[in-house]
């Protein structure tokens, strides 16, 4: 299953490092829901529960180009 690349380049995405809640390794990433993980912790784990939203991308931005491919 391809893995759906996250846009996490909002400044709301860091914080003071913190153990990654998929992971033992710690992160400065959080998600929307203030979970700190690591953005290739998160689009894994989204690979592997399609159907569910846990970890979500930013909105795209007016004239930013939002093709990870």
């Amino acid at each position: 299953m391809p893995v759906r690349l996250l846009d996490w380049r909002d400044g709301r995405h860091f914080a003071w490092p913190a153990r990654c809640v998929l992971c033992p390794k710690t992160t400065p990433l959080r998600s929307h829901a203030g979970e700190p993980v690591h953005k290739t912790c998160a689009e894994s784990w989204n690979a592997a529960h399609p159907g569910e939203t846990r970890f979500v991308s930013d909105p795209p931005k007016a004239g930013r180009n939002t093709d990870h491919a």
